[in-house]
């Protein structure tokens, strides 16, 4: 098949992104909306989703759903709410997670269950819920939404890094066994630029943030519409042929492990003797 703009269409396609009403969510909401995409916003908050469709001009293409993904019959009746307004279902964007960080030998039980329900199960809970529709589309594609956290080690975040790898895997295994009626994905983020990361991560500093920037190898921290491309390009007939792949959007990184080892030798020979006979 040769590839043409039409390719990459996801128009008139109906997609629902959970943990859309703000951050990288609502970027890859937008996003698709702009790309003619009829969209569900959706958010466990029902004021936030008013705003919301404000804030998007009430255009008709834009629907909403208030649930905690969390919980499965919630989800169930989120899907039958789009069953109502839509009657179908191609695409689903599932986006919701949440980082929380600490120790490892000081995460009670309670905080680690959060971080698989919010960040594992409640993907595959709106998977499972939305795969009926989805096998009826015939285009159907579900995109997870991971982060590079599940590969790279992280301490601090060994629950949001456990749940994110989790999500990783479900991901081949999905796309194993409800092929080839659906396509499963996932985009694997590094780090976005958001209203919430700019204020949690960099204190509200702009200047802070650009300087991580050149970390990447582009220069530049990532935008949620880049993470909104990537989705689209998964949600389109562009991707026929990609099923069970995680597709790595960090802006490429610009040292591996033996860069960075060699980095730490330099740095301890360039001390005196004495401080490196205490390294």
């Amino acid at each position: 098949m040769t590839a043409t703009v039409d390719s990459f269409s996801v128009e008139n396609r109906t997609i629902w992104v959970t943990g859309s009403s703000r951050g990288v969510g609502f970027g890859v909401g937008r996003h698709l909306l702009e790309q003619g995409a009829r969209v569900i916003f959706h958010s466990r908050n029902s004021e936030r989703l008013e705003d919301l469709v404000s804030d998007l001009g009430g255009a008709p293409e834009v629907t909403v759903v208030s649930c905690d993904v969390r919980s499965p019959e919630q989800v169930k009746n989120a899907v039958a709410e789009i069953v109502r307004i839509h009657g179908k279902l191609d695409g689903l964007v599932a986006n919701v997670g949440g980082a929380s960080f600490g120790l490892a030998a000081e995460t009670d039980p309670v905080q680690w269950t959060k971080m698989l329900e919010l960040n594992l199960s409640a993907s595959f809970y709106c998977a499972q819920a939305t795969r009926r529709l989805l096998v009826e589309s015939e285009i159907g594609s579900v995109v997870f939404v991971g982060a590079v956290a599940a590969f790279n080690p992280t301490p601090m975040f060994a629950g949001y890094g456990a749940a994110k790898a989790g999500v990783e895997h479900l991901v081949g295994s999905l796309a194993a066994e409800w092929g080839p009626d659906i396509r499963v994905n996932a985009v694997s983020p590094g780090l976005i630029l958001t209203e919430g990361s700019l204020a949690a991560v960099f204190g509200g500093s702009q200047d802070l943030a650009d300087r991580a920037g050149v970390t990447t190898a582009v220069g530049r921290l990532g935008q949620p519409s880049d993470i909104g491309m990537a989705c689209q390009y998964l949600l389109s007939p562009a991707s026929a042929f990609v099923s069970g792949t995680v597709l790595k959007i960090d802006g490429g990184a610009v040292e591996g492990p033996t860069q960075r080892i060699l980095s730490a030798v330099n740095a301890l020979k360039d001390l005196p003797q004495e401080a490196r006979d205490h390294q």
